[in-house]
């Protein structure tokens, strides 16, 4: 009778388990790939897309070119002046559609943009530690992959740190 409860309990459990999404959620420092120095703040937040949660991402931050954070949501300046309307970089949603494949352990089928150029890519994102996520933009089968950094709440400006993403949804600006 035990045995049979806890098999039971184990097999109800299970398909919650598989289809739990893992915790990518949070701030992200994002490197140049031309000067290996910081170059942005990425909070990947999570959303409700119809009866699917999916992860989106969102640029709160600007690094100046030595090290410090010259913009946050709070005082945004430079304009992504190749993507549509010319918004400003920060604020601007740059990952949506993020969709857990429990069977690959990753977030797939979603979509990355670079904000330089405007163009949007497939994407793909991954953790094989902890401290880096692992995010790749692709055509096809060619791309390349970005390594953001994992960051740390406290070691933020504190306009950041207050930061409520419950409402946020991707704004898609192609």
């Amino acid at each position: 009778m035990i045995k049979k409860f806890i098999l039971t309990s184990i097999l109800a459990v299970l398909p919650l388990v598989s289809n739990a999404a893992m915790p990518f959620t949070g701030f992200y420092q994002t490197i140049d790939d031309e000067t290996n120095t910081p170059k942005s703040i990425v909070r990947i937040y999570e959303y409700r897309d119809g009866d699917d949660m999916e992860l989106a991402g969102r640029i709160v931050a600007l690094y100046n070119a030595d090290g410090t954070i010259a913009e946050t949501l709070s005082n945004p300046a430079r304009i992504a002046d190749k993507v549509k309307g010319a918004p400003k970089m920060v604020g601007l949603d740059i990952l949506w559609n993020m969709e857990f494949d429990a069977d690959d352990n990753k977030y797939e089928d979603g979509k990355i943009m670079d904000p330089k150029s405007g163009k949007v890519y497939s994407s793909v994102m991954w953790q094989d530690t902890p401290s880096v996520l692992n995010v790749r933009g692709k055509i096809g089968p060619f791309g390349r992959t970005q390594h953001w950094n994992t960051l740390d709440v406290s070691a933020l400006p504190t306009d950041l740190q207050s930061i409520d993403v419950s409402t946020w949804k991707p704004v898609v600006l192609k």
